[in-house]
């Protein structure tokens, strides 16, 4: 169960942006670039300096539905800290076998969940990337990453919109991706046999977050939802050490 709830909330969304080029002309790298810009653009996102979230994850069980806490706290490039907790759930289900606290800094990193830490130098080179993000938009990674595959597949029509369907290929894994036409919002994605449907857009500072997931995977369908972000608090790595436990008092950064 505990392998359930490491997936991590995506931040993705638009606003409407033109076109002069066709679709045969754009590539994928081309449309991932429109969607950041419509989102609002490389240099926004790179100035975002620490964030803060909080998000509710709700799980469905064989015994009914598991409703869990998180809060998250973020500080680019390399530093954060997260908590998790029960908020309801089914009888039988100890809040203990649930909690979850992550830390991660540029010397150490680790994860705690059912009374078992696992260090990050022994997780998978794609979850080490994640904790070494220089902004909250993960696609910025992907463009960057020149080591990425990044191809438009197809256009595809869902639900009376078109779609474009890009392939990504980044630390061995494929991902597809699918960008709405007209919006240049991310409106899902899929990868590893989990199909993740992406929706509820937020403005925060200028910046559009998604702000709903709902995650199909052979073990069942969790729906994440954002309830809070804040951008650029001032959070330091002292204080996120504190938080996790690692020291007792916040020294002068």
């Amino acid at each position: 169960m505990k392998r359930l709830f490491l997936l991590g909330a995506a931040f993705a969304v638009a606003l409407s942006l033109s076109f002069t080029a066709t679709a045969q002309d754009m590539s994928g790298t081309d449309i991932l670039s429109a969607h950041i810009d419509a989102t609002g653009g490389a240099d926004a996102w790179n100035a975002v300096e620490d964030m803060y979230a909080e998000i509710e994850i709700t799980a469905a069980t064989p015994m009914g539905d598991l409703v869990l806490e998180m809060k998250t706290w973020s500080i680019f490039p390399g530093y954060g800290f997260t908590e998790m907790g029960l908020k309801s759930g089914p009888d039988g289900i100890p809040a203990e076998a649930v909690a979850m606290k992550m830390y991660y800094s540029p010397l150490e990193g680790w994860m705690e969940q059912g009374g078992q830490r696992q260090d990050l130098d022994s997780m998978p080179e794609a979850a080490r990337a994640q904790f070494l993000r220089t902004s909250p938009k993960s696609e910025l990674a992907l463009l960057s990453d020149d080591s990425a595959e990044l191809t438009l597949k197809e256009e595809r029509e869902v639900d009376g919109r078109t779609i474009y369907v890009l392939g990504a290929k980044q630390f061995g894994i494929d991902v597809e991706m699918h960008v709405d036409k007209e919006s240049l919002m991310i409106v899902g994605q899929s990868a590893m046999g989990q199909t993740t449907t992406i929706s509820d857009y937020m403005e925060v500072d200028g910046l559009m977050f998604a702000t709903s997931q709902v995650v199909e995977t052979p073990q069942g369908t969790q729906s994440i939802s954002i309830k809070k972000i804040e951008l650029n608090t001032g959070v330091t790595p002292g204080e996120l050490e504190t938080k996790s436990g690692s020291r007792k008092a916040v020294m002068p950064e």
